[in-house]
């Protein structure tokens, strides 16, 4: 069976960061995957201690909610990551999971396990879709190093707006993405 993880790095449960997530992994349980979501805002989440045991091992030396997430990702096919962005930036919460992630690079930062499919989801109140682009294009760029196949890159924006939906065609983009990260 497929599998494909999901993490979530918005402090908002039910936001657009986490209904967007949900559809991409609604499109993917269609495909017939099994989905597993990381919260990164829970309590006993770890950001990276800078120990470097991951240049010389698999994974990460970290014993935390997060630990099991990288046999999760290597089991995976695809893998689906979420973020608001706070002042010109990905959450708090999704830079603590960029940080972990460092054991996907190996010996002269060598993708370790290339070849995921992945999909991004941002979500930002400011009307104009290109004032953040630069956040976007940063995280983006950094899972395409370790070597992903990023699917679709998703932008819910002007939230803010009194009884703001996200728009069907967004939903179901995202649906659509999800189907694509299961092969």
């Amino acid at each position: 069976m497929s599998k494909v993880i999901a993490f979530l790095g918005s402090p908002r449960r039910g936001g657009f960061t986490a209904q967007l997530i949900e559809q991409v992994l609604q499109g993917a349980r269609s495909a017939g995957a099994e989905t597993i979501v990381y919260d990164l805002n829970e309590e006993g989440v770890k950001g990276c201690q800078g120990c470097f045991y991951c240049r010389t091992h698999e994974g990460c030396q970290t014993r935390d909610k997060l630990a099991p997430m990288y046999e999760d990702i290597r089991e995976a096919d695809g893998v689906v990551a979420g973020f608001p962005i706070y002042f010109g930036a990905i959450s708090g919460q999704g830079k603590l999971w960029l940080d972990r992630m460092y054991p996907m690079y190996g010996d002269g930062f060598v993708p370790r396990l290339p070849g995921k499919r992945a999909v991004t989801v941002y979500a930002q109140a400011n009307p104009d879709d290109t004032r953040f682009r630069s956040a976007i294009d940063s995280t983006d760029g950094f899972l395409r190093g370790i070597g992903w196949e990023l699917v679709d890159s998703l932008l819910v924006y002007g939230d803010v707006e009194p009884g703001y939906t996200i728009p069907k065609e967004m939903l179901e983009r995202a649906f659509e993405a999800g189907k694509q990260l299961v092969k």
